[in-house]
């Protein structure tokens, strides 16, 4: 249902409204609740549940995990292949344990960029990567599309 409303004003200007009123349009405004009943399951009895993974094992193979990536940011002499490894690590839910390794990096990255001033061409998955990870780790970045000339 639409009501409309026209005016005319010297004889040459018309101004046309239309306002909806129908109960679809009425049924979206409202938000909708899941009604999620509350956990009955303290914070404390979960901690307190036992596991298999509190073992020396694990908490020796977790270093060793942290040191191979680690290992890698050293490996990782591209700046592209940097970049990925920064992406991948915070796609996982692990940049708060590399986040030095990672500000180095970004460091580098910032270094070669401002070293790196002869035009040359980049492609664009690489820029946009740079562009996205220094501005997500509070990098001060322009908009500007030239590659090596945003910072």
């Amino acid at each position: 249902e639409c009501s409309r409303q026209v005016q005319v004003v010297d004889d040459e200007q018309q101004v046309v409204s239309c306002h909806l009123k129908s109960a679809a349009f009425d049924e979206i405004q409202q938000r909708r609740s899941a009604n999620y009943k509350a956990n009955i399951w303290q914070y404390d009895f979960l901690q307190s549940l036992p596991t298999i993974y509190n073992g020396v094992e694990y908490k020796l193979r977790v270093e060793n995990l942290k040191e191979n990536v680690k290992d890698m940011f050293v490996e990782a002499k591209d700046q592209l292949a940097k970049l990925e490894l920064i992406d991948i690590i915070r796609k996982l839910g692990l940049g708060d344990l590399f986040a030095e390794e990672t500000h180095k990096a970004l460091q580098t990255v910032v270094s070669s960029m401002k070293n790196n001033k002869n035009g040359e061409e980049e492609e664009l998955y690489m820029t946009a990567l740079r562009f996205k990870l220094l501005r997500l780790h509070g990098y001060d970045v322009s908009q500007g599309m030239k590659s090596n000339h945003y910072l």
